[in-house]
């Protein structure tokens, strides 16, 4: 029997390695870019970059980040290509909420991992 995914949650990610978007002008140079993407010529490859991939069949998905990440723009931008290719997106972006929010103990963060949980519920159970 094969598996399919119901949906994915997609929590303040950089989509774009290739310094072509704000957020990724920002990382450009940073050492975790090297790190994951190496010396690979064209960072736009979707395996580096995916906001620059075939994004058509993809399940559901929520995006979830905060307005002051420094991703957001990235975030934004990859929500789009999810739409624009024909993907169901829901996209939450949490107020005064930093990079990596949801692991912090604060109200705004309890909210997002409840909304996660809830988005899954409903795409795991059902209505």
């Amino acid at each position: 029997m094969v598996e399919s995914f119901v949906g994915a949650v997609l929590q303040f990610g950089s989509y774009d390695l290739s310094g072509q978007t704000p957020a990724g002008r920002r990382l450009a140079d940073e050492f975790f870019i090297q790190a994951y993407a190496g010396h690979v010529a064209d960072r736009t490859n979707p395996d580096i970059s995916p906001l620059y991939g075939d994004l058509r069949g993809l399940p559901p998905a929520l995006v979830v980040v905060g307005s002051l990440d420094m991703m957001l723009e990235d975030n934004l931008v990859m929500a789009a290509r999810l739409s624009a290719a024909g993907g169901e997106v829901d996209v939450r972006v949490y107020p005064e909420s930093p990079h990596g929010f949801t692991s912090l103990p604060t109200p705004m963060a309890a909210a997002a991992v409840s909304d996660i949980g809830s988005w899954l519920n409903r795409r795991f159970l059902g209505p």
